[in-house]
């Protein structure tokens, strides 16, 4: 009996995360805004502390840091997936910038950041 319940259990979660997943990145993908063309200052903040800080470009729907990375629209800006597992989330601030979590995995662990320049 115990077995059972907690093979329901199990499940239950797992179905549970799924649903989140879908809704949180999924969805988001259903209406398209876009990240404006440019130049940005790009900061990832974890704990408090810069991790990175540098001048980046977005590019059509690309994002130009240390590399090329694709963006992904949303409703409310767009997100990239710099490595498989870390994605950094792109809200428009409402006046020029963005901003949002960064991810490993399902777990919130920092915070991104895109300034423009000029």
């Amino acid at each position: 009996m115990f077995t059972r319940a907690r093979a329901v259990i199990t499940r239950t979660a797992a179905i549970t995360a799924a649903i989140g997943a879908v809704a949180l990145f999924g969805a988001a993908c259903q209406a398209s805004a876009e990240v404006a063309p440019g130049a940005y200052t790009s900061t990832t903040l974890s704990a408090g502390s810069v991790l990175l800080q540098r001048v980046g470009h977005v590019e059509g729907r690309d994002l130009v840091l240390i590399g090329r990375y694709p963006i992904h629209p949303t409703p409310t800006g767009g997100y990239v997936d710099f490595f498989p597992g870390h994605r950094v989330v792109m809200n428009s601030d409402g006046h020029g910038g963005y901003s949002g979590p960064a991810y490993l995995g399902p777990f919130v662990v920092g915070a991104f950041t895109l300034t423009p320049l000029g």
